[in-house]
């Protein structure tokens, strides 16, 4: 499962239409998404017998929302993203996906400096290995 499944799952079932990025979050939009590898990894978990014995794969991903110059609309977005994901099952690529939220809520970053409140997300994403 590669970060462009994810967010083009996102992009499709969350019915977003505004800036969606990876890697690279548009600085200039006021209402933008921005999908990461996590630098916030877990321990190895090893199974006995090794890795071919392990039938899950785990991404961990961070997420980051910019949206808009009202702090209350921008909580309500980060309410709706945290709440699409957490504890969500789905498929991707006909794989079945389990997400984990990494916090209770959805991290408040505060503004920019233009602004606009930015959230982030850190999310582990396990799915069935082929």
């Amino acid at each position: 499962m590669k970060l462009k499944d994810i967010k083009e799952y996102f992009k499709t079932a969350f019915h977003w239409s505004d800036s969606i990025s990876i890697g690279k979050i548009d600085n200039n939009s006021e209402k933008a998404v921005c999908f990461y590898n996590s630098k916030f990894m877990p321990p190895k978990i090893s199974s006995v017998g090794g890795k071919r014995n392990k039938d899950y794969e785990l991404k961990a991903i961070t997420i980051l929302l910019r949206w808009g110059k009202n702090a209350d609309t921008a909580e309500e977005m980060a309410k709706k993203i945290y709440d699409f994901f957490d504890e969500r099952t789905f498929d991707i690529d006909g794989k079945r996906v389990f997400v984990i939220s990494r916090y209770e809520v959805p991290i408040d970053l505060g503004t920019d400096e233009k602004g606009v409140y930015e959230y982030s997300f850190e999310f582990d994403f396990y799915s069935q290995k082929e």
